[in-house]
């Protein structure tokens, strides 16, 4: 009786202690970040994430809206360590998946024509901001002046920058002649059709326009005689998800946001198992894409699925190639101002004062948390806590307990965010 007594006492000291766990986890395991400047080359105050990186394959750098500054140069500065100190030798961004393969691998490498490409192909948010001016107009151009180059892909299936506009259509079509894929469809014509309707896509035609009847039954239709036929071919060319992602940005809307997601997972699969399969990849992209376990994250809030969905990280680590190679970074503010490039600036939502930005010790200006020896030491538990993710506002626990531990294997932390600004 005395030691079923002694186990019921620790059975009831330990159930509710997981929160204040993770409270005080946050609190004393925080490393302070000495700077964000990535022109900075001792790395010692960045030893935390490289060990809390360890082996993995892929890391991927989130960020909590497309606009903000701070994030921008600490993921550059990242970009650089991981480069010269982890081995990881490719940056692949949330930009179109054909411009930044097919286009990059033709790209007569020189410091201006990479400036060029990079700015026609990678979103602008991105290359127009003066916080990620080092790294496109600097630092990737530089690289390939040394035995060591930076390589540069992408995996998103919006396939609608300027090489997929230029030259998307034209190589299909070649594609598709080559390999006797054009007679499959029942008439020239209807071929013909099916090339035009490709190009309407790409070219960002209102997607009003695609879905007119006369225009979405062709691109679906043609989908569907492709598909059949490359998997009966056992086709393992860039085509396959050439394709998959055109019709991935053709079923994305505002409402449904997975398939994009779910196709930006299998290009980066393809990326890992063809283009670069001996290489380790840098992933460029927002929270909400990179956040992993979100299939176990329920709610019946009105419109939920649009802030949280089976994002890319979550189908990217379902894969058990990739589940325990993959370090997810999510990122996180205080305070500030944010706001992408061409919309207005916006102040930053003040944290819930349980949430975990009020954890970390006041006198840091940037830190990182590593999650994963919380997770190893209690068994990956999921006592929910607050925090502003992914975006910049917290999701009350009652629309939905999130235990973010789980979402993120590590916390990057910036005190003061503010908005980007244009390169002058």
């Amino acid at each position: 009786m005395k030691l079923l007594g002694i186990a019921a006492a620790c059975l009831l000291l330990c159930a509710p202690t997981f929160a204040q766990d993770i409270r005080s986890y946050v609190t004393t395991n925080t490393v302070p970040i000495a700077t964000l400047d990535a022109t900075v080359d001792d790395y010692a105050d960045l030893a935390a994430v490289g060990q809390a990186i360890g082996d993995a394959r892929v890391v991927m750098l989130g960020e909590q809206d497309h606009g903000d500054g701070p994030t921008f140069q600490a993921k550059t500065r990242l970009v650089k360590y991981l480069h010269e100190h982890k081995g990881f030798t490719v940056l692949a961004f949330e930009s179109d998946f054909y411009g930044l393969t097919t286009g990059w691998e033709k790209l007569a490498k020189q410091p201006d024509s990479i400036r060029h490409f990079l700015r026609q192909n990678i979103f602008p948010i991105w290359t127009s901001s003066a916080d990620c001016r080092y790294l496109f107009q600097q630092y990737i151009p530089q690289s390939f002046q040394t035995s060591n180059p930076l390589q540069v892909t992408g995996f998103d299936s919006q396939l609608y920058l300027a090489y997929s506009r230029t030259h998307l259509k034209q190589d299909l079509d070649g594609y598709l002649i080559s390999q006797g894929l054009a007679r499959k469809f029942p008439s020239a014509a209807a071929y013909q059709s099916f090339l035009e309707a490709v190009q309407g896509l790409v070219m960002q035609q209102t997607k009003s326009e695609v879905s007119r009847p006369n225009i979405r039954p062709t691109l679906e239709n043609g989908f569907r005689i492709l598909n059949q036929a490359l998997l009966a071919a056992g086709d393992t060319s860039v085509w396959p998800r050439v394709l998959a992602s055109l019709q991935a940005y053709l079923d994305t809307t505002w409402d449904t946001n997975e398939p994009r997601d779910k196709a930006m997972a299998d290009n980066l699969t393809f990326l890992l198992t063809h283009q670069y399969r001996d290489a380790k990849i840098i992933v460029w992209a927002a929270n909400t894409h990179v956040m992993k376990h979100t299939d176990q994250i329920t709610s019946k809030a009105k419109l939920f699925n649009r802030v949280i969905w089976h994002n890319m990280g979550t189908h990217f680590v379902q894969d058990p190639r990739w589940t325990k190679q993959t370090y997810v970074l999510g990122f996180a503010s205080y305070r500030g101002t944010a706001g992408r490039l061409g919309t207005p600036t916006f102040t930053v939502e003040v944290p819930d004062k349980k949430g975990l930005e009020n954890w970390v010790p006041t006198s840091t200006a940037y830190g990182f948390v590593d999650f994963t020896p919380y997770n190893r030491q209690f068994n990956d538990p999921t006592a929910p806590f607050l925090l502003k993710s992914p975006m910049h506002y917290t999701i009350p626990e009652r629309v939905a307990p999130i235990a973010w531990n789980l979402v993120y294997d590590g916390l990057f932390f910036i005190r003061e965010m503010q908005a980007t600004t244009k390169i002058e």
